[in-house]
This record gives C-alpha cells, sequence and structure tokens, in this order.
C-alpha cells in the first residue's frame, strides 16, 4: 500500500479514536445512561476504529523500518490508555476515564511533536574496504539516519521522500538540507551529526545520482 494512504487512514482513525474517547468522557461525567446507549451503538465501529488505528500505525513501522523516541513514548501511552479506558468506561470510574483520555491525547501531541525529530541510529555495519574513508563514512551516515524514508538506492520514496537518484541538488544543497531539514517532511540533524558526518553524507548522496541515460543516436 502506498505510504501516503495509509497515513491518511491513520491519521483519521486516531481523529476519530480520540473523538470517541472525548464524547465518551464527557456522556460519563454528564449522562452515564447516554454513555450505555452510545456505548452500545458504537461498538463495533468503535473495535474497527480501534483495529485500524493499531494496524496501521504498526504497518507504518514496519513499511519505515525506524522509530523515534517520542513514537516509543508514544506506544506506551497507547498500551496503557486503552485498558484505563476500557475499565473506567466499564466501571463508570471517573478518574480513570479521564487519565486514559488524558494520556490519548498526550501520544497524539507527542506524534505531532515527532514530525521534525530524527530518527534513533539504525544499526547498520557497512563492508567499505578500500573506499575514501570520507566516502565510507558516508555510507554509513546515510544509512543509518537516511535510508528509513530514501532507502538504501535513494528511492524508496516514503511519503513522498525526494528521489535521490535524479535530485538536482549540489554538494551544498545538500549538506544545507540534512542540516536543517524540511519543515513538516525532514528533520534537522544539525544537533545529531557532526559538521563533518553532514559534509561526507552530502558526498555519499551526490553518488546515488544516475546519470541521465545517453539518448545520442549511434
Amino acid at each position: 500500500m502506498d505510504s501516503n494512504l495509509l497515513v491518511r487512514i491513520h491519521s483519521i482513525s486516531v481523529m476519530l479514536f480520540l473523538l470517541t474517547y472525548v464524547i465518551k468522557t464527557i456522556l460519563l461525567f454528564t449522562s452515564k445512561p447516554m454513555l450505555e446507549k452510545y456505548s452500545r451503538i458504537t461498538k463495533v465501529p468503535e473495535m474497527i476504529i480501534s483495529t485500524l488505528f493499531l494496524v496501521t500505525g504498526i504497518w507504518l513501522f514496519v513499511m519505515l523500518g525506524g522509530i523515534k523516541t517520542l513514537h516509543i513514548i508514544k506506544l506506551v501511552l497507547v498500551v496503557v490508555s486503552i485498558p484505563l479506558a476500557v475499565i473506567g468506561f466499564k466501571k463508570m470510574r471517573y478518574g480513570l476515564a479521564l487519565v486514559s483520555l488524558l494520556l490519548i491525547i498526550g501520544a497524539y501531541g507527542l506524534a505531532e511533536a515527532s514530525r521534525n525529530k530524527p530518527f534513533i541510529k539504525a544499526k547498520v555495519e557497512l563492508n567499505n574496504e578500500g573506499a575514501d574513508p570520507k566516502f565510507a563514512q558516508g555510507a554509513l551516515v546515510y544509512h543509518q539516519n537516511c535510508g528509513f524514508c530514501h532507502g538504501a538506492d535513494g528511492k524508496k520514496l516514503y511519503r513522498n521522500a525526494k528521489d535521490l537518484s535524479i535530485s538536482v541538488f549540489g554538494y551544498d544543497d545538500i549538506q544545507q538540507m540534512v542540516r536543517d531539514g524540511s519543515k513538516g517532511k525532514m528533520p534537522g540533524y544539525s544537533a545529531v551529526l557532526t559538521e563533518e558526518e553532514i559534509s561526507s553524507v552530502a558526498q555519499f548522496v551526490q553518488s546515488l545520482k544516475v546519470a541521465p541515460a545517453d539518448t545520442t543516436a549511434h
């Protein structure tokens, strides 16, 4: 499945999941009979939404092959909030239901905050015997940090990541992009990588470019 479509499905299911929690919490505090009626009516849709929320989230992590620190915290909050919500709404426990809602809101906030945060470095070992030291370092830094979205050959295109094999960016432009990132798309790595690493990874990215096919007739 296309990563952008999967993200859209996940985002919609998250919003519906959060909306359901908000409505049920309000009903718990205002009208328990209405909460019981609402819960009966929405039982199946809620199960579908919850399943989509969890399945698409896991699918995205598998497709991406990486995770961020804030994502780990988010997952913990979601895992903790679900049983609290089940008990809170079933037993009519105000405190548990409210805590569960706050955890879900916190998880959503962390997901938004993680957009421009780097991934945890992948554990990568490359055999670069005989390669230029700077090129070897650039390859390692790339596969540890950039391969999640761009792929080993630069063509993964995860969530519209640029195809590096046909990028028109020059060496200096690549360094700036790695250093500062692109708001809402690519995180900046100035706080993660040294200037030497940024320089070396820019050199490696340039090596991924594929020369245009020679269409000259022979």
